[in-house]
């Protein structure tokens, strides 16, 4: 991201000056030297637009400025802005917003003669002017000849060191009188050349806007639209999806990017209706107390992480699953060490008779124990690796399907399968602990070779 150019106000600012000064050029050419040269009637409001350093900008507004030719500073008390802007805080623009005057129309000189900031301390610092300015006029007018005299003129930057623009406001016709006309001055830094902005789009847009990767299409932000180019496509982003079939999906946009366009096209901007934070681990609970205690902002509004992902373990729709199916493991696991065991007692009375010729010739007991030890293992393991890879399977096929929200929707992001090499290596070493118990317990037993030979069959 590339930092907005213009006036950076010092951290910890708690006021900003403007000296600024508005007059009637026309007036001043006709009555050099006389008391109120200048002077005029129209009023100006004088908003600043500040950027945080978020890229989130913000128009506030400062104050009356009348156009009489006299020096004025006007203050920005920074503590009473409502949003509390994240510093440090760059000056990108200003915005003169007035009524046309009636009858006669003027040509105004505008300059900004001096900014200053003052800190906690009271101590006051003169800051420098940006370099570059652009400078647009807008008139509502509807009733008067775009082409005749009563049409206010382009407003252009005469100097930017210090900031001196001229304009013409125009004028309302007398039989019009009554009707107040807006006429606006908005006043930019010129900022670096804004590359294409890209977008991440879920697959429902897609489908529902008939569009495709690496297309370009034309975005409304708040009544104005911004070209984007789609560069990816994501299953669904958190907190945009609906369960309606009428959604029309999301996209995803650098913030920053959108509003440098939107100012520089419409002198217009978009703010965040929703902030995500990340806090430092063990103080999440903290920092959402103290926040849910700001008289601006209601409790309910602040959402942790946390405390959704406990309200997803407790909700029935998705612990009944879970609990199921974590259950179904146990028992599956219980079954598998007794069939082991069984398989394993079965085994190795099938084969007494075997093992008795052998004792019979001098095989040492040890050594017949540790032979169906390495035997029975090896079958074990492959069963408990085979086993363990179809569960795994099964686990993450299953689980992301029965797992739903409350409103019978899979969750946005996926449920995330874990599978805890500690809980599964208990789970597992339980089942081997039948199996080898009971193959030790006959391996190991002393029996006389001579009645296992005995049996039908023995020689």
């Amino acid at each position: 991201r590339v930092a907005a150019e213009g006036t950076t106000l010092p951290k910890g600012t708690t006021r900003l000056g403007l000296g600024l000064r508005l007059r009637d050029a026309s007036r001043a050419s006709n009555a050099s030297g006389a008391s109120g040269a200048g002077s005029s009637e129209v009023i100006a409001d004088v908003a600043v637009t500040l950027e945080d350093r978020y890229g989130v900008p913000y128009r506030v507004t400062v104050g009356a400025l009348p156009a009489d030719g006299r020096a004025h500073t006007l203050t920005l008390d920074l503590e009473r802005v409502a949003a509390a802007p994240a510093e440090p805080l760059t000056l990108i623009g200003m915005q003169l917003d007035m009524t046309q005057p009636v009858g006669r129309a003027e040509q105004h000189r505008f300059s900004v003669d001096e900014l200053t900031a003052t800190g906690a301390d009271g101590q006051k610092r003169t800051l420098p002017q940006p370099a570059s300015w652009e400078a647009k006029s807008r008139a509502d007018s509807t009733t008067v000849d775009p082409e005749g005299d009563a049409a206010p003129t382009r407003a252009r930057v005469e100097s930017s060191r210090p900031l001196t623009v001229g304009y013409g406001t125009g004028y309302v016709p007398r039989e019009v009188a009554w009707q107040p006309f807006p006429f606006t001055v908005r006043l930019q830094v010129a900022q670096t050349a804004t590359p294409e902005i890209a977008a991440l789009a879920t697959d429902r847009f897609l489908e529902s806007a008939g569009a495709r990767t690496g297309q370009r299409v034309d975005v409304p932000f708040d009544g104005s639209t911004v070209p984007v180019r789609i560069v990816g496509s994501v299953r669904a982003l958190p907190t945009t999806e609906d369960a309606s079939s009428t959604s029309g999906g999301a996209l995803l946009v650098d913030l920053r990017s959108v509003n440098r366009v939107l100012e520089a096209r419409y002198g217009e901007s978009v703010t965040p209706t929703e902030w995500w934070l990340r806090a430092e681990p063990g103080s999440a609970a903290r920092v959402a107390a103290q926040l849910r205690e700001r008289p601006d902002i209601e409790p309910s509004q602040v959402v942790v992480r946390d405390e959704v992902a406990e309200g997803l373990r407790d909700d029935p729709f998705g612990a009944g699953p879970q609990s199921a199916f974590a259950a179904a493991a146990a028992v599956a696991a219980a079954l598998a060490a007794v069939g082991f065991a069984v398989s394993t007692a079965g085994s190795l009375r099938e084969r007494g008779t075997e093992f008795a010729i052998l004792r019979a010739l001098g095989a040492p007991r040890r050594q017949l124990a540790r032979l169906i030890a390495a035997e029975q293992g090896v079958l074990v393991a492959l069963a408990l690796v085979v086993g363990v890879a179809l569960g795994a399977v099964l686990t993450r096929a299953v689980i992301p399907l029965i797992v739903l929200t409350p409103r019978a929707t899979q969750p946005v992001p996926q449920v995330l399968v874990e599978l805890p090499p500690g809980q599964v290596a208990v789970l597992l070493t339980a089942v081997v602990v039948m199996p080898l118990l009971v193959t030790a317990v006959l391996a190991l037993r002393r029996q006389d070779p001579a009645s296992s030979l005995r049996y039908p069959g023995g020689d």
